[in-house]
């Protein structure tokens, strides 16, 4: 079916003015009886800052190149990012070439993106209000982003919206899915997720201020998320504000573990501190706690005396001089410590709990138990408490004291297999696995039918990551139990275990951006499976090293031929690579594999404009050089490339009419304006070939097309005023008009 059946005209104005030219666009919507034009006020704003990549922008755009001219603004505006004439720039780039997708290529999916695109930098970029001036101009722009989705049949609803920002997340189109980002919050469904995902995005864009602003909202909303304290901390610690950050860090820590990526910002942070002024007390002893985290107990304790010599009466570093004591399990001097602390504090709840902890581990019931009632006294609902009291009660001896008790038995009979395998389980349940492992091995030779000693020994081995051995025990078991379900079921987890830990592991690595890392566990998978060499592809990539990243992702695609993603990702690599023709090959295995790749598509779209661009700028270079026949050469191979190529249509014409070629020329020149009727500058060419053939009633006709098109626009030239004198010295080929009858 024709698509420009079912799709009716909107216009839409991109106000890209220069002093040479200006565009007016057709844009198609849905809606049979709407008619919008977005009109910038920012007409001829200009940068001031003499940026290269803005200028280079510029050019790219009057030429049509919205691609190019997309990326220069964005690094234009990556280099000053409050410069609004790059803003507004950028915005009419991506309205360029979503009139291009729409009118020209009929892709409607990449001109909903650039629209969404057009949308982020307008509306979005600052999370400040629309400026005035440009309210109906936004406002236009949803309504055409609503136009085309309505007629792709897009699911418009916050769950299609979120669905859809993901997607494009996904892809790296960040200010796309940023703008379905912000539709998905109408549903509270969607709205954390959504904050969240805004906030990844405005970090990366380098927004810091707008990123904090989308965590805190997503905070709110998830106060205990660990993930979203580490995220708020980052851009904190991106921007200076270091206390903010270590707030956000420890607050992490509380809930997640001891990270150490999370320890090593914290280690700086207090270090920079410290050297700022060398006599921060609290920034020694929070030092001394980042230093405790890390078993570095010399150098905690180091910490904390110096917090202690600067603020005596600061009872919090004295409980952390308690805690580190009680980790190194000098529970005296811990004791000593906490009392300290009561002494100044009596309802000082924590130096009880730990005081208690100490006594247990000291095997004092009694002063445990005292000191458990006395914390939980001042914090009764307080469930932590509860259940180390709970644990107190509940037995008559510590694990400590229930091992020895076997033990001492075990020595009076050490033949007796049942208490050889019941103290090897103590000490399994204990997690003391290396002492464990003898006692297993022990009771599998006093009695070689306890299955379950086979199984807990594999399971002790497995927890060592001794996978070989589990492997050996299980199988031994499997031969004398063959009926046995569970042995067949941990053999096969073993195996599984074995590779996806290497998985789990090499895709931490990738997620902490240790890359190389990665691929050394990758590397360890053996044989190389499909999914092993797409992440060291994906990990190279990662390292912008797109070569290899290639190489890596062919390699994938010879184990699993039919993976169109596969494909994709090497044809995208090959392309980051900036080698096309590869890129090309790939794209269209991709597509062979699945006609409806929808990225293979875009991606075998852009590489072949890139081609073309390249071919065309090599074409130039010869054609300034007046080596006209190789010019000729490549513009032919673009034009057979793609016979729509205006550029290639113009630049080819420009050659003819170096030639002195002045049909073959207009024949060209023709062409241009038959694919891209913006180019007026071509019926200009066109009249001034004729010229020279001496056609001059065409050459009349032409000029004044030109002189036409320009005034549309008010626009005033060399050209419009050679067009001008040329008009009158022509006015004797005016046609006559016809007698009356």
């Amino acid at each position: 079916m024709n698509k420009k059946n079912t799709l009716n005209t909107l216009l839409v104005l991109s106000a890209v003015l220069t002093a040479q030219q200006a565009y007016t666009y057709e844009f198609y919507s849905y809606e049979p009886n709407m008619t919008n034009t977005f009109e910038y006020s920012a007409k001829n704003e200009y940068s001031q800052n003499g940026s290269i990549y803005y200028q280079q922008g510029v050019k790219f755009l009057k030429s049509s190149q919205y691609t190019n001219a997309i990326t220069e603004f964005r690094k234009a505006l990556r280099e000053n990012p409050t410069d609004k004439t790059s803003r507004i720039q950028l915005v009419n780039a991506y309205l360029s070439r979503a009139q291009y997708f729409n009118n020209k290529s009929m892709d409607y999916n990449k001109a909903a993106n650039d629209l969404r695109s057009a949308i982020f930098y307008m509306k979005y970029y600052n999370n400040e209000p629309v400026e005035a001036k440009y309210i109906a101009d936004t406002n236009n722009m949803e309504t055409n982003l609503d136009n085309v989705l309505y007629a792709m049949q897009a699911d418009q609803t916050p769950k299609g919206r979120y669905t859809m920002a993901r997607s494009l997340k996904a892809q790296g189109e960040f200010a796309a899915a940023a703008t379905e980002f912000q539709k998905a919050m109408i549903d509270n469904n969607y709205k954390k997720a959504s904050l969240s995902a805004l906030g990844e995005i405005y970090y990366t864009l380098n927004l810091n201020e707008q990123a904090i602003s989308y965590f805190d909202q997503a905070m709110i909303l998830d106060p205990k998320n660990s993930d979203l304290h580490i995220k708020l901390a980052e851009a904190y610690e991106r921007i200076g504000k270091t206390d903010l950050a270590a707030e956000h860090y420890n607050q992490s820590l509380s809930k997640s573990g001891n990270n150490e990526d999370i320890l090593m910002s914290l280690e700086n942070i207090w270090k920079q501190r410290i050297a700022q002024n060398p006599n921060d007390a609290e920034a020694h002893a929070n030092l001394g706690a980042v230093y405790q985290r890390k078993n570095d107990f010399a150098s905690a304790l180091t910490e904390y005396e110096k917090a202690e010599s600067l603020n005596p009466s600061n009872v919090n570093t004295r409980l952390n001089l308690g805690t580190l004591y009680q980790a190194q399990k000098e529970y005296e001097t811990a004791i000593a410590a906490y009392d300290t602390i009561i002494d100044v504090n009596p309802n000082f709840k924590l130096a009880y709990l730990y005081k208690a902890q100490c006594y247990k581990a000291l095997g004092n019931k009694e002063a445990a138990l005292q000191n458990y009632k006395l914390a939980l006294n001042l914090d009764p609902t307080n469930e932590d408490i509860k259940n180390e009291l709970y644990d107190m009660y509940e037995t008559n001896m510590t694990p400590e004291e229930k091992l020895a008790h076997i033990n001492s038995q075990l020595q009076q009979n050490p033949n007796n297999p049942d208490l050889t395998y019941k103290y090897a389980y103590e000490l399994h349940k204990a997690n003391r696995i290396a002492e464990a492992i003898p006692y297993y091995n022990q009771a599998i030779k006093l009695n070689a039918k306890n299955e379950d000693a086979y199984i807990n020994l594999a399971q002790a081995y497995t927890q060592q990551k001794s996978f070989e051995k589990a492997r050996n025990i299980l199988t031994n078991a499997k031969a004398l139990f063959p009926e046995n379900t569970t042995i067949k079921k941990q053999l096969a987890a073993i195996d599984a275990e074995t590779t996806s830990l290497l998985y789990t592991d090499a895709s931490e690595l990738f997620r902490q951006k240790k890359y190389l890392d990665a691929i050394n566990i990758y590397n360890k998978i053996t044989p190389a499976t499909p999914e092993s060499l797409l992440g060291i592809g994906a990990c190279y990539q990662a390292m912008n090293n797109n070569t290899k990243a290639a190489e890596y992702y062919v390699k994938s695609l010879n184990l699993d031929p039919k993976n169109t993603e596969t494909a994709y990702y090497a044809g995208l690599a090959y392309s980051n690579a900036e080698n096309f023709a590869q890129a090309k090959i790939y794209a269209k295995k991709a597509l062979e594999i699945d006609p409806n790749n929808k990225n293979a598509k875009e991606l075998l779209t852009y590489v072949i404009e890139q081609e073309n661009t390249v071919q065309t700028d090599k074409a130039m270079e010869f054609y300034d050089k007046q080596q006209y026949e190789q010019a000729l050469s490549l513009l032919n191979k673009v034009i057979a490339q793609d016979p729509k190529d205006s550029n290639a249509y113009y630049y080819r014409a420009m050659v003819y009419d170096a030639q002195k070629k002045y049909q073959l020329a207009i024949n060209d020149y023709k062409k241009a304006l038959q694919y891209n009727q913006q180019m007026i500058i071509a019926n200009y060419s066109i009249a001034v070939a004729y010229d020279y053939l001496a056609q001059y009633s065409n050459a009349l006709m032409y000029y004044k097309k030109y002189i036409a098109e320009t005034q549309k626009i008010g626009e005033t030239n060399d050209y419009t005023r050679y067009s001008a004198r040329r008009i009158q010295d022509l006015k004797a080929y005016e046609p006559k008009p016809a007698a009356k009858k």
